[in-house]
């Protein structure tokens, strides 16, 4: 893949495509989006390095395909248990805000919910960023829309997240979204 211009190309080696992941600025963001919704192989490199070591490829990596995801929801459905596998191993506070980001748009299969769930209640935790705390606040209510039995739950853990304080944000939202399940 070469980004010079509007020219992609596939011929690119994963040492120099590495390098011009962590160089994307001002609207090239837009052309590789573009390029890994028109061209399934350079699809498949970048989301290769969404589980690269070097924590910044792959938040870049990630934040390419979550705005291609975004564009065209249907990209990401093959690839939902190995999103949702990868949300509960990494400790990379990027990678943990696009997945859940991600999987908001998506319905999560019945067999991974439970892993979803308790993975989303985790990261209400006050330690994780507020970005995080949010998609995982957003990720249990959409699911509580398929599995009211949840509901009930979410709404106490979000009223315990309020008692103990947090950012205007965070609290604003959290008691929007206990509204809505207490149906306010």
């Amino acid at each position: 893949m070469n980004t010079f211009g509007s020219k992609v190309q596939n011929d690119i080696t994963p040492d120099v495509l590495k390098k011009r992941i962590l160089q994307i600025g001002g609207g090239e963001l837009e052309l590789w989006k573009l390029s890994v919704l028109s061209d399934e192989k350079v699809f498949k490199r970048i989301y290769s390095l969404i589980s690269s070591d070097e924590p910044r490829i792959a938040w870049r990596s990630c934040w390419i395909i979550d705005n291609a995801d975004e564009k065209d929801p249907k990209l990401l459905v093959p690839f939902i248990p190995d999103i949702v596998a990868q949300l509960n191993v990494t400790k990379n506070g990027s990678l943990k805000r696009h997945f859940t980001r991600i999987l908001c748009r998506h319905e999560i299969p019945e067999e991974l919910l439970g892993k979803v769930v308790n993975r989303s209640f985790e990261l209400l935790s006050p330690n994780e960023a507020v970005a995080i705390r949010v998609f995982a606040m957003q990720l249990l209510f959409n699911i509580s829309q398929r599995e009211p039995g949840l509901k009930k739950e979410l709404a106490v853990v979000l009223e315990s997240l309020i008692e103990e304080g947090g950012t205007a944000g965070f609290m604003n939202r959290a008691a929007k979204v206990i509204k809505v399940l207490r149906g306010k």
